[in-house]
């Protein structure tokens, strides 16, 4: 059957061009040979097709099945295509590539959005074949030959599975015969089971010897399983460069101890699981290594990579050892310990360690009872470099440095001043636990800062006001703590006249208010805390100047943290507490000159804050007990009144003032090791304001002030108020 592009039902194409039109012609098995071409059109159905020396075969959208041992497309140094296709064979492989008498033309298929299966093997290459797939499924049944099966089997040829799925009882077999000397396998985003063996096995046929090479690349979000754990198992005298791009993969790769297998992890890559008589290994390019149990690695190169020596047991103290035979390059080692139970993951170079390495150490446990060193790293030599990611290692109340003993790598910390390394949780949690004095401060002011001068307005009437107020404090209450407060908040109040008495008038008033202080630590640790007041006040206004005013205040402040561990991890915590204090202030309205004025004044404040217990979410727990503060202020103010031409007047000011702290004792436990929150000492204050009767009822004040002190400064403050009387 010789007619050019014309239908037919079966038989031999001999030199010519042949074409199955179909739906409709009869299941026929074909022969192309001496050049000629096969074309299976849409629809059409065929056994088995085999094509010789120089022909072509195209099969698009058709069916072509084996009923017997032969397979379903078998081409013989020539070429083929096969589109939107079904190929199988009942008995025999789905596709086969191959050679035939002496010819050294290489067979080549490209297979696109079809589906190929077999009995032992799905499909088979070999001769230096190439072999394509794009989007197509490839598998095996449950035959073996020689007592293999897989879904692709490569001898010493190239084979590229560009996306669809791969599957048998190996996913792919790479193999040598007689004469082949290397292969190359690349599967790209592609899908690839084993289903009780390997991912990829690499094994000579049974009796092939002599040198042979196999390249295997996985890229591209590919997946690759076995059903006995191995992503790729290399049995024999053969050489596996195994590269994996772009991929995350779980599962071991494998050798028999005759292979010689080399991987590579590269370009965000990821394999979980074990190494198992690998030669070398290569970690770049922000891949990784996780490791499931103990391994050994001969040699190991890293460019940019990292290795997870605790791996899979992260957080369950079950910890591995990764020993190493040489080391060199830079890359990151991630490790667990329990620095208080003295035990952790180990990176053991039994050889010489050369290169630069961070080590990522993530600390569990209870808080050490002692501080002996806990050794990460030992090396036979060779010079390495290795450093702790965020410089430390939290581990309870105190932080950890590396440290270089001999040509080994320890944690430790500094036996004579620990102190000096408090972790980021125990400097938050001193912080935010002797918060609230510097909050309640923050919201208390002096007579004049609260009510402006309530002397330039109508003593006789009632009155409200409002202020709101923007203050930044710098804060170091023990050794090693230091924080800024940033508090803005607003207050206000009522008060109205009760009564004269001691030549002068009495008011009375209730005041309510709400503050947020947002504090930040070294290393981008934050807290806020939510405060809410209610008060009462009174005042007196003396015929002759003098002046008395006593507030007393309660407070509920609802505080979180927010502890950046020196890993950059985080952890969590909040609690609530209370306070009340009181603020007795007595001083003189002066003038002189041309209405100008000075008014000193004292003041005596008192605070008590009730303690509480919290536990941030990584563990650390505090017992804070009574917080106290007791306060003097000495101070004066210093202005000129300006009346205006409506009646009203202005008063710009200066102050100045000095300010003790009594309490030096307020006891934070933290992790059952104690500390003090000591804030005393003495600070001195320094402001400007201006106070205007606007109108006969209305009065706007506002202030700028600062402080510098031993415990406590106040960079800036701001605030701005009004009254009006009625």
């Amino acid at each position: 059957m010789t007619c050019m592009a014309a239908q037919a039902h079966a038989g031999v194409v001999d030199g010519t061009t042949q074409t199955v039109a179909a739906p409709g012609d009869p299941t026929e098995t074909w022969q192309v040979m001496n050049g000629g071409s096969l074309t299976v059109e849409p629809g059409a159905a065929t056994n088995l097709i085999t094509v010789g020396t120089g022909g072509i075969l195209a099969v698009n959208g058709a069916t072509v099945q084996s009923t017997g041992l032969n397979p379903g497309v078998q081409l013989l140094n020539t070429t083929g295509t096969i589109t939107n296709s079904t190929v199988g064979s009942a008995g025999g492989s789905g596709l086969s590539l191959g050679s035939a008498g002496g010819s050294t033309i290489a067979p080549s298929a490209t297979v696109t959005n079809s589906t190929i299966t077999g009995s032992a093997f799905g499909a088979q290459v070999g001769t230096k074949g190439t072999l394509t797939f794009n989007n197509s499924t490839v598998s095996s049944g449950t035959g073996n030959v020689g007592g293999f099966n897989a879904g692709i089997v490569n001898f010493d040829s190239t084979v590229t599975v560009n996306g669809g799925t791969v599957t048998g009882v190996n996913g792919i077999w790479v193999a040598t015969a007689v004469g082949g000397t290397s292969s190359t396998t690349t599967i790209n985003g592609a899908t690839v089971t084993g289903t009780t063996g390997s991912g990829i096995l690499i094994q000579p046929q049974p009796g092939v010897t002599g040198a042979r090479t196999a390249t295997v690349t996985i890229e591209n979000g590919s997946k690759v399983s076995g059903g006995d754990g191995n992503v790729v198992n290399a049995i024999g005298a053969i050489t596996s460069n195994v590269t994996v791009d772009n991929s995350q993969l779980t599962g071991n790769v494998t050798g028999d101890g005759t292979a010689t297998v080399n991987l590579t992890l590269q370009n965000n890559a990821s394999l979980t699981g074990s190494l198992v008589n690998l030669t070398s290994l290569a970690v770049n390019s922000n891949a990784k290594w996780l490791l499931t149990a103990n391994n050994t690695v001969p040699t190991v190169t890293m460019n940019g990579g990292s290795i997870d020596i605790s791996g899979t047991a992260l957080g369950t103290n079950n910890f591995h050892t990764l020993t190493v035979g040489t080391l060199s390059g830079n890359g990151t080692f991630l490790m667990d310990t329990n620095i208080a139970t003295h035990s952790g993951d180990l990176l053991a170079v039994t050889g010489n360690a050369t290169g630069s390495y961070q080590l990522h150490v993530r600390n569990s446990g209870a808080q050490p009872s002692n501080l002996t060193p806990l050794t990460v790293v030992t090396t036979g030599g060779g010079g390495a470099a290795f450093s702790l990611v965020g410089g430390k290692v939290d581990a309870g109340v105190y932080s950890y440095d590396l440290r270089q003993d001999g040509t080994n790598w320890v944690l430790a910390t500094d036996p004579q001043d620990p102190e000096d390394d408090l972790s980021p949780g125990t400097k938050t949690v001193i912080g935010i636990s002797g918060v609230a004095p510097t909050v309640w401060y923050g919201e208390q002011a002096v007579l004049r800062s609260r009510l402006g001068d309530i002397r330039l307005a109508d003593q006789s009437n009632s009155g409200v006001w409002v202020r709101t107020f923007g203050k930044q404090f710098h804060a170091t209450p023990s050794a090693g703590v230091d924080y800024r407060q940033t508090q803005y908040g607003v207050i206000g109040g009522a008060d109205m006249v009760v009564g004269k008495a001691w030549g002068g008038t009495w008011l009375a008033g209730v005041l309510l208010g709400t503050s947020h202080s947002k504090l930040s630590f070294d290393g981008g640790s934050t807290g806020g805390v939510n405060s809410y007041t209610g008060g009462l006040y009174t005042t007196w206004l003396g015929t002759t100047g003098y002046y008395f005013d006593g507030v007393v205040r309660f407070n509920h402040y609802s505080n979180d943290a927010n502890v950046v561990m020196s890993d950059g991890t985080g952890a969590l915590g909040s609690f609530g507490e209370n306070s009340v204090g009181m603020t007795l202030e007595f001083g003189r309205h002066l003038t002189f000159g041309n209405a100008w004025f000075v008014e000193p004044y004292v003041q005596l404040a008192l605070l008590r804050v009730g303690g509480d217990d919290f536990t941030l979410s990584n563990g650390m727990e505090s017992n804070t007990s009574r917080t106290g503060s007791v306060q003097a202020r000495i101070g004066a103010a210093f202005g000129k009144t300006v009346a205006l031409s409506n009646g009203g007047s202005i008063q710009p000011y200066l102050k100045l003032a000095i300010v003790q702290e009594f309490i030096n004792s307020n006891q934070v436990n933290v992790n059952g090791v104690s500390f003090n929150n000591d804030l005393s000492g003495t600070r001195f204050e320094f402001g400007a304001g201006v106070t205007g009767q606007l109108r006969k009822n209305l009065q706007l004040y506002s202030e700028v002030e600062s402080s510098v002190g031993h415990h406590v400064n106040q960079p800036w403050g701001v605030q701005l108020g009004v009254r009006y009387t009625f």
